[in-house]
């Protein structure tokens, strides 16, 4: 039996069969509904997941390695081209916008300051001073990227906001008590828990407040942790896009998931929506069940799956989507039929980049178009500075054209139509994921 990833780089016809579908396509009727939408928009997480930015602005600037160049400004264009070619009215971005490692300086460059990973007061104060710094500069840029190209940037706190996951159990990724695992400073303190605060509020200050200090969102869970992290938008008069912050921060750590208020609030804001007769979609940074593709990942996930708090909120509430990122690489799944539709999607910038488009329409109908883009051309070398040298980006990316890879059609809570990436995923039988299937590097 031939594949249908085979069948496509044929270049002959792949059936447009519904795969998955909880409901069959009516046959011989188009499901598509008349008209134009009330409301188009684009979701891209773990868009760059990596820092990007010219380090030529900062007054420390030493003439070295720079974290942009021409190649990189071409990319970003077609990638981001590609985006407002739909002319959405938001962009949604679950997370991981930069590599974020600020309070590590590999190379003792001090651009930002110098930082040491020590839980003293002076420590702590030094990497707070070079959080800020570096989120100057990356988060300004990352604004201005969209905000140039007339884009609406509806983001989310990711881990690599919080400075990047390590290695270790799920709930015990920053911790008081954490050490450095590998490397020559194995073993030293690891202070990125005591950092988690700050690191949210520079996000803040950049994407949900104003530079007076304001709030942007009106609906948002006031009085709680997450007050400045997560948000509500409605977009035209039929969806609401609700973001999360799944990072809870406890005297113990740092705990995967939305509880307390913040869940309260959750609720609230879904069951409002679904009462105005909206399509709810929220966004978080990591995935709420399982199965699912990944990619080069730490793999962050609600550790509880279907019995997680948020994920039963969802489910009670009656959400239609939950959109996350943090796996790079893309995948739906919907174990019942009252659930939320899982979609854990985006992708690292240096290895593949893809997007969904969605359009709901006035009757509540959604349509969603799934497109990948691939890398044609990528160098070995790796000179685009950030600030662990580990995660240093390519010198040279080039991207090809969008493709179609999928649509989800979905209407009054079911799922009518799944096809091709977005169709049924087979974790045994999977001619879809990313791993095995991107373009080999070239030099």
């Amino acid at each position: 039996m031939i594949s249908r990833r085979r069948l496509l780089a044929s270049g002959l016809a792949v059936p447009a069969a519904c795969v998955g579908c909880d409901q069959a396509r009516p046959s011989g009727s188009a499901t598509r509904p008349g008209g134009a939408p009330v409301a188009t928009f684009v979701s891209t997480p773990d868009l760059f997941n990596g820092d990007v930015g010219d380090l030529t602005t900062l007054p420390t600037w030493d003439g070295g390695p720079n974290s942009i160049n021409e190649s990189w400004e071409l990319a970003i264009d077609k990638c981001l081209g590609a985006l407002a070619s739909h002319d959405p009215q938001a962009v949604l971005v679950a997370g991981d916008l930069v590599e974020g490692r600020w309070n590590l300086d590999t190379t003792d460059r001090r651009l930002f300051g110098e930082v040491s990973q020590g839980t003293d007061a002076d420590s702590l104060r030094r990497c707070r001073e070079a959080i800020t710094a570096a989120g100057g500069v990356y988060y300004g840029h990352y604004r201005e990227m969209f905000r140039s190209r007339g884009l609406r940037l509806l983001p989310a706190v990711g881990d690599h906001e919080l400075m990047d996951d390590r290695s270790g159990p799920l709930n015990d990724r920053w911790s008081p008590g954490g050490r450095i695992l590998a490397g020559q400073h194995e073993g030293e303190p690891d202070n990125r828990y005591y950092l988690v605060p700050h690191a949210k509020a520079v996000w803040a200050d950049h994407f949900t407040k104003t530079r007076g200090g304001h709030p942007r969102f009106g609906m948002r869970p006031t009085r709680s942790a997450a007050e400045s992290t997560a948000y509500a938008v409605d977009i035209g008069p039929k969806l609401r896009v609700i973001t999360v912050d799944v990072f809870t921060r406890t005297p113990g750590g740092v705990r995967l998931g939305v509880f307390g208020k913040q869940l309260e609030w959750v609720r609230r804001t879904v069951r409002a929506a679904k009462r105005q007769g909206r399509v709810v979609v929220v966004q978080g940074h990591i995935p709420l069940i399982a199965p699912y593709r990944t990619l080069a990942t730490g793999n962050l996930h609600a550790p509880e799956g279907r019995n997680s708090p948020l994920y039963r909120a969802l489910v009670d509430e009656g959400a239609d989507f939950y959109f996350s990122g943090e796996v790079h690489d893309t995948t739906v799944i919907r174990p019942h039929a009252r659930g939320p539709v899982q979609i854990s999607h985006g992708s690292i910038f240096r290895y593949a980049f893809n997007f969904l488009v969605g359009q709901v329409f006035a009757d509540g109908t959604t349509e969603l178009d799934y497109y990948e883009m691939s890398v044609t051309k990528a160098s070995h070398a790796r000179t685009l500075w950030s600030t662990d040298e580990a995660k240093w980006q390519r010198t040279e990316l080039e991207y090809g054209d969008p493709i179609h890879r999928g649509r989800l059609l979905y209407r009054s809570g079911k799922v009518l139509q799944r096809t091709e990436k977005l169709g049924h995923y087979d974790p045994a039988e999977d001619d879809w994921k990313y791993e095995g299937n991107l373009h080999p590097e070239l030099v």
